[in-house]
């Protein structure tokens, strides 16, 4: 029979629409939605209430006629309803979610525990480097190409994995959320338990598709990065991995940058989390900002502020080696370019044996080797870093100079290529201008050779090396007072003021295309006015 309306609730219904955990579920009213960490679940909102309802009593005895007229107010139902809906939820929750109390009602066998609300803040569970990748969406995309919303998905989850600073949340939990759109960054950021949320969008427009991704922060809900690609639907298969590539390259720059941002932690004590924060710090200013003076020193000083807390972290013995391998170059500091480089070995073979799968280790080791005339060792280390990251632009653009030098130029175009289409913007790039103008001079193109390192110059005003290389080939192509300038330019701004400084400053030429290339850079800087 129906209900008659006269019977009094003894609960209220549920004011309170702020999310809450349900044993392994996270429950959203707000959504009508449940989530267990892999799948989502929506709601009919009646059910949603008599779920909120039984869990107010946290356990105790909800009688039928109060679960009737808090549920279904101002309605004339049959009990039937009521079944129904418990039915619904036990097919969800489990058979023994609701227990049910002959001829009085229902009790919920689960405890409900407060949730942290949107509008807070709570730290990630794991860590404030680690990101999820939600499926990308699609527009105008026809079924015979859905897998490429799979495959750039796997693509970009695998190479941002292999990134020892992040943590990435897996592939399989991630599939769960495709057609999840209605959940807010919020809300599957806590579930997963990640600092940031990457979504994005595959849209085919003609022949071309457009790759369009951001990365929003899941505590504020606003989006930090973005970033788009196009490419000829055609060639995916050749240009998918190189577009999941540069959108990973990116990411890690960002989410690093993001963190190297946050405020500085404090130091009481030894501490691994404080010791990563500031090894982050100085990650950012090596990898991410222009090579000066100012930036090596205050990266120095935050790796060894790091490396005091944790003296086995392999991140703040690759920036300590990087920043070595900066002074000895530069000729920053007081100490002797030999026992700068010397120190710069040490400790990127410290983070090599710390972390082998740590790619900038490997990256910084390479570019260490090579200071020393070591070319073989620094391209089989820079090739192992492209192993274990083949989104390491740096790697590739070294990589170029170091073929070149070993006699190769030919070869400096496609990898510079490779390195400009992973990371357009990184700062580092500036070694790739300066490998296509090393390149330029071995293969006597000199108006090749000057325009690159004009470009070296444009990215980074103080990187002398550029203006080295630029001198050589202007003096060649005839501008005499470009040359000049240039070259009193370098006496009086870098180490290099003579040719003398030049020789102790630059690799050591060990094999006879460097040195072929070392004795026309000498002649012409000589021409040039180099003492």
């Amino acid at each position: 029979m129906p209900r008659s309306s006269s019977c009094p609730p003894t609960v209220t219904s549920p004011s309170d629409t702020s999310a809450f955990a349900l044993g392994p579920w996270r429950v959203d009213p707000q959504l009508d939605t449940l989530h267990d960490g892999q799948h989502s679940v929506k709601l009919e909102p009646r059910t949603m209430r008599l779920l909120c309802v039984l869990a107010q009593a946290q356990g105790g005895l909800v009688r039928t006629e109060t679960l009737l007229d808090t549920v279904w107010p101002q309605v004339v139902v049959t009990p039937g309803s009521l079944y129904e809906a418990v039915a619904q939820l036990r097919k969800i929750l489990g058979p023994d979610a609701i227990a049910t109390v002959p001829r009085k009602g229902y009790r919920l066998a689960l405890l409900a525990a407060p949730s942290t609300p949107v509008g807070m803040v709570a730290a990630p569970a794991l860590g404030p480097h680690a990101l999820a990748v939600l499926p990308l969406r699609a527009r105008q995309l026809p079924d015979s190409h859905a897998f490429i919303r799979e495959s750039l998905l796997d693509e970009l989850i695998a190479e941002l994995s292999r990134h020892p600073q992040l943590v990435v949340v897996a592939l399989g939990t991630m599939l769960s959320y495709a057609g999840q759109e209605h959940l807010s960054p919020q809300q599957i950021g806590r579930e997963l338990g990640a600092a940031y949320l990457v979504d994005g969008l595959l849209e085919l427009r003609g022949d071309t598709l457009r790759v369009r991704v951001q990365m929003v922060s899941t505590a504020q809900g606003t989006q930090s990065w973005v970033d788009a690609v196009e490419l000829p639907l055609a060639a995916w298969w050749d240009t998918g991995a190189l577009v999941a590539g540069r959108l990973a390259r990116a990411l890690n720059l960002e989410l690093l940058d993001q963190a190297a941002r946050a405020p500085a932690p404090a130091l009481p004590g030894p501490d691994a989390s404080q010791a990563q924060a500031l090894a982050s710090r100085a990650w950012i200013a090596l990898f991410a900002r222009p090579e000066t003076r100012e930036v090596t020193a205050q990266a120095q000083a935050w790796a060894e502020q790091a490396i005091a807390l944790a003296p086995a972290l392999p991140l703040a013995s690759t920036c300590l080696a990087f920043c070595h391998w900066r002074q000895a170059q530069f000729g920053w500091g007081a100490v002797a370019a030999a026992a700068q480089r010397a120190l710069a070995l040490q400790h990127a073979e410290q983070a090599v044996a710390l972390d082998p799968r740590e790619p900038d280790a490997h990256y910084v080791l390479g570019l260490v080797a090579y200071s020393l005339g070591q070319a073989a060792r620094a391209e089989e280390s820079l090739r192992h870093c492209m192993r274990l990251s083949g989104s390491h632009a740096p790697a590739h653009g070294l990589l170029a100079l170091i073929r070149t030098r070993r006699g190769h130029p030919q070869e400096a175009a496609a990898l510079c290529a490779r390195a400009f289409a992973l990371s357009p913007r990184e700062p580092l790039r500036v070694v790739w201008h300066l490998a296509l103008a090393w390149a330029g001079l071995a293969l006597h193109d000199y108006a090749a050779a000057l325009e690159a390192s004009q470009q070296a110059m444009a990215v980074n005003p103080d990187f002398g090396t550029a203006y080295l290389t630029g001198a050589a080939a202007a003096q060649q192509l005839g501008a005499t007072e470009e040359a000049r300038a240039w070259v009193a330019f370098l006496r009086q701004r870098t180490a290099f003021t003579s040719l003398q400084a030049v020789r102790e400053r630059l690799p050591p030429a060990r094999e006879a295309a460097h040195r072929e290339q070392m004795d026309q850079l000498l002649r012409l800087l000589a021409a040039a006015g180099m003492p």
